[in-house]
């Protein structure tokens, strides 16, 4: 953690975080955004939030927040007229930042964020926060030809490798594109483990197809028939919502398993944090996953972590060491199996999972923040003189 001396002599900037996206939503991007402002504010920093999903504006414990006026659209959430981005740019005239960071691809309010940052000599940095290949990169690539959005910001980061990776092939500028993973408190998350009362499952993720939570329902009966012979038969809790909800729910009526699982909605950390605390396994069926912030804090908590190989969770998570990577859905229930039944295993790997947690604390990821930032705005002064 960097010492009062240190911080106080790093440079601190007024700061425009752009998405359409925020709280009172409820995902891993808002609450990310959340929190980076948050930290960012508290080492000196001046960080405003401008975003277009309904809500509160004005100050929200140290951060301003921007809600543009303009109607947004109805299932995306995103801007849909000339007239927000017309209203950004009367924010960031009047607000004065020194640099815009906008956040996430598939955000129109974050390219309309470095596109003005570009148009009122700005510079600007654009995080990544999803998996953009496969259609994603060829969605995002054809409308780079119309609206060369990869030229915009001065600086690209990646929240894990495998992003990192989809941004340099997309925008063609392997130099401009860093690696900054999420980052958590890992003091708020590591808790007393007391003996289980029973075997328990968890998942805390969105309930959208892409994070496939009818899959977990779908591998309940043959994780039962894998464990019967040892008379186990865990519990598996999911926390999250979302579109797929009524999926997982008659999934759950098909398959007669409904004794074994509990839906409990978006729950704030504290709870998260305790229902972690009593469980066996973290489980994570995504098949492309950016990095994941959920499996972090599994590890801070002390839980084994089952996840996909698809993704940046490799940033997070070593095979063997934190839990397994499984690179199908045979593997990935067969390594859920491994460790319910084996609780020696899930002790060694429960103390290992603490190891290392540090690097992903919020006062090394400030200290990089500002690094970019500073990289960013001395880039771009050097391109204005030249």
């Amino acid at each position: 953690m960097p010492n009062s001396i240190t911080a106080a002599t790093k440079p601190k900037y007024k700061i425009a975080m752009v998405c359409d996206w925020y709280l009172p939503r409820i995902g891993g991007l808002e609450l990310h955004l959340h929190d980076l402002t948050h930290e960012l504010n508290k080492y000196g920093h001046e960080v405003h939030i401008i975003c277009s999903y309904p809500g509160p504006a004005g100050m929200t414990g140290n951060t301003r927040v921007h809600r543009l006026s303009g109607e947004i659209m109805p299932f995306l959430k995103t801007i849909r007229s000339k007239q927000a981005i017309a209203e950004l740019e009367e924010i960031l005239v009047r607000e004065k930042f020194d640099i815009i960071h906008a956040h996430n691809a598939y955000s129109p309010l974050a390219h309309a964020g470095t596109y003005l940052a570009d148009k009122l000599g700005l510079p600007s940095l654009f995080t990544e926060h999803s998996v953009l290949r496969g259609p994603s990169s060829l969605m995002l690539g054809s409308i780079n030809k119309l609206l060369p959005w990869t030229r915009w910001p001065t600086l690209f980061i990646g929240v894990s490798h495998f992003v990192a990776e989809d941004l340099r092939n997309i925008s063609k500028r392997p130099d401009d594109v860093v690696v900054l993973h999420n980052s958590i408190n890992p003091a708020e998350w590591q808790v007393e483990r007391r003996p289980l009362q029973q075997l328990r499952v968890t998942a805390v993720m969105r309930f959208t197809p892409r994070k496939r939570p009818v899959d977990i329902i779908r591998m309940i009966p043959i994780i039962n028939k894998q464990l019967k012979p040892l008379g186990l038969k865990p519990i598996f809790t999911l926390i999250g919502d979302g579109t797929e909800r009524r999926r997982v729910e008659r999934e759950i009526k098909r398959l007669r398993v409904g004794a074994q699982v509990e839906l409990m909605g978006f729950q704030p950390r504290e709870v998260v944090r305790s229902v972690l605390a009593q469980s066996s396994v973290f489980v994570l069926p995504t098949i492309r996953e950016a990095m994941s912030i959920a499996s972090l804090e599994a590890r801070c908590v002390g839980v084994p972590v089952v996840a996909m190989n698809h993704g940046g969770v490799g940033d997070v998570i070593t095979h063997g060491e934190h839990g397994f990577l499984a690179s199908n859905m045979s593997e990935f229930t067969g390594y859920i199996v491994k460790i319910l039944k084996d609780p020696a295993l899930r002790e060694k790997i429960s103390q290992q999972t603490l190891q290392g947690v540090e690097k992903f604390s919020w006062p090394s990821a400030v200290e990089k923040y500002t690094e970019y930032y500073t990289r960013a705005i001395t880039q771009n002064a050097k391109r204005k003189l030249s």
